[in-house]
C-alpha cells in the first residue's frame, strides 16, 4: 500500500475514534479536572502497556529515542488538551469550535516555516471552505464577545498543529511514547482535584473514553502525520465536527439544525475534494 494512502487511512481511523468524545463528556457528567485525571491516566496506561509486549526488548530504547522532539509532542498534546477543556468552560462551545477549526491553517504555516514543506493551493482552499462549514455548524450560538476562552481555543489550535509538524519532522522515530507522556502529564495535573464517577453510566463513559476511543485516536493522530502532511491531518481533524453531533443525536436525541447540516456538508466536501485531488496528483507523478 502506498504510504500516503496508509497515512490517510490511519488518520481517518484516528479521527473517527475521537468522534464520540463530545457524547462521552456529556455522559460522564464530570468537571474538567476530573476528566484530566481519568483520561490522562487511562490513556497513558493504554498507550504504554500494550507496547511493553509489542516492543519487548526495544521498549526502553524506543522511549529514549523520542528525545527532545518527543518531549515537545508530549507538551503540545498536554497543553492543547488543557486549552480545549478550559476554553469550553470560559466561552460558548461554538466559538471554541470555530477557532479550533483554524488548525489546518496553523499546520500549513508551521509546515512551511519549520519543514520547508509548502502547502498546495488545494489544501489552503479546502481549509478555508472547511472553516466556513464549521462557522455554519455553530452559527446559532457564536458570540462576538472575545476573551480568555477564545485565546485558549486559539492556543489549542496552534499547539495541536505544532504537534503534527513535530511528528512529521521526526517521522523516522515513533512518537507513541511522546503522546503517552503527554497523557501522563495531563493526568498528573488533574490528580489534585479529581472525583469518582457518580454511577454506572458515568463509569462506562469514562472507561470507554480512556481505555478505548481516546487511545485509538491518539494512535491514529500520532502515526498518521509520519505519512501525510500536517495540514492534511488538520483537515481530517475537522471530521469530528461532522460526525460528533451525529453520535449526540443518536444517543441523546439532540437534533442538529439546518445550518449544522449545511456546514457538515461543506466540511465533508472540502475534505473529500482535497483528498481526491491529492491522490490524483500523486498518481500522475507516479505515472
Amino acid at each position: 500500500m502506498d504510504d500516503h494512502v496508509k497515512g490517510l487511512l490511519i488518520t481517518a481511523g484516528g479521527v473517527l475514534a475521537i468522534t464520540p468524545d463530545a457524547l462521552l463528556i456529556k455522559m460522564s457528567g464530570m468537571a474538567a479536572p476530573s476528566l484530566f485525571f481519568w483520561r490522562g491516566m487511562l490513556v497513558a496506561l493504554m498507550m504504554t502497556l500494550p507496547f511493553v509486549f509489542i516492543w519487548r526488548g526495544k521498549f526502553i530504547a524506543n522511549w529514549r529515542a523520542i528525545g527532545w522532539p518527543g518531549i515537545g509532542v508530549a507538551l503540545c498534546y498536554a497543553i492543547s488538551t488543557a486549552c480545549f477543556v478550559a476554553a469550553n468552560t470560559m466561552t460558548v462551545a461554538a466559538n471554541v469550535l470555530v477557532i479550533v477549526a483554524t488548525a489546518p491553517l496553523f499546520s500549513s504555516i508551521f509546515s512551511t516555516l519549520l519543514l520547508r514543506e509548502p502547502t498546495p493551493p488545494r489544501t489552503w482552499i479546502a481549509s478555508i471552505i472547511a472553516l466556513a462549514g464549521v462557522a455554519l455548524v455553530g452559527a446559532d450560538e457564536i458570540s462576538r464577545d472575545a476573551g480568555l476562552g477564545e485565546l485558549l481555543a486559539l492556543g489549542c489550535a496552534a499547539f495541536v498543529s505544532l504537534s503534527f509538524v513535530i511528528i512529521r519532522k521526526a517521522k523516522a522515530v515513533s512518537m507513541i511514547p511522546g503522546t503517552a507522556l503527554g497523557a501522563l502529564i495531563m493526568g498528573t495535573v488533574g490528580c489534585f482535584w479529581f472525583d469518582v464517577p457518580a454511577g454506572e453510566t458515568e463509569w462506562i463513559a469514562v472507561l470507554a473514553s480512556g481505555l478505548f476511543f481516546i487511545p485509538l485516536a491518539y494512535l491514529g493522530l500520532t502515526v498518521g502525520p509520519r505519512y501525510i502532511s500536517a495540514p492534511e491531518v488538520g483537515l481530517f481533524l475537522l471530521l469530528e465536527t461532522v460526525v460528533g453531533p451525529i453520535w449526540v443525536w443518536l444517543v441523546l436525541a439532540e437534533t442538529p439544525n439546518q445550518w449544522g447540516l449545511i456546514g457538515g456538508a461543506l466540511i465533508l466536501s472540502a475534505l473529500l475534494g482535497n483528498t481526491i485531488l491529492g491522490l490524483r496528483n500523486r498518481s500522475r507523478r507516479t505515472a
